[in-house]
């Protein structure tokens, strides 16, 4: 497993034919392109799968600015919070994520208490699954293939790698864990 950025941004460089760096403000042109691409692409692999190393839980802040409608409370979402995966809401209570008018992002719903299952935005890459680094470093490699090697041929190829690597990554990291079960809803009911 990598135990730094550099290290991921260096396996996309080579994957890309181009120099590995020493550091992401070494001043080289793949560097400067490594510095600005990583955290955002990191964070939007990280949004595409529930990675396990990035699954948390947290009951969720009351905000002190009340909802303008629709609902009767609001709840601040941490700013490390990517994406929701679930609530500890009943099945039958609405929420829906905002930004409030004080600029917070907010889950809005009409209970006076949330927790949350959520896609952490995990910067230690020390905890990083090995699939999830693979998926990462092509990732940055389909964004540095053009401004390094100039070669739409070689992007089309990372592309369709980084898809291929990111399917088969999302299903070993689902099959850690038991299976879920779907209870039967009112409509399957009805049915029989």
């Amino acid at each position: 497993m990598a135990t730094s950025p550099v290290e991921i941004c260096n396996s996309a460089l080579i994957k890309v034919g181009a120099a590995r760096i020493t550091s992401l403000s070494d001043g080289t042109k793949a560097a400067l392109i490594c510095n600005e691409q990583y955290p955002k692409l990191r964070r939007e692999v990280l949004r595409q799968h529930p990675w396990n190393f990035a699954i948390r839980r947290k009951a969720l802040a009351a905000s002190v600015v009340e909802p303008e409608y629709d609902y009767s409370k609001a709840f601040v979402i941490p700013s490390d919070v990517l994406r929701i995966l679930s609530t500890d809401l009943p099945r039958h209570l609405e929420w829906v994520v905002e930004q409030n008018s004080s600029g917070q992002r907010v889950l809005l719903t009409d209970s006076d208490t949330c927790k949350i299952r959520y896609i952490k935005d995990v910067t230690d890459t020390t905890i990083y699954s090995a699939d999830f680094e693979e998926s990462l470093a092509l990732r940055m490699a389909v964004d540095l293939s053009y401004a390094l090697a100039q070669s739409t041929s070689l992007t089309r190829e990372l592309q369709r790698q980084y898809r291929e690597s990111l399917a088969i990554s999302r299903s070993i990291d689902a099959q850690e864990g038991s299976v879920e079960e779907f209870e039967d809803g009112e409509w399957l009911e009805v049915r029989y």
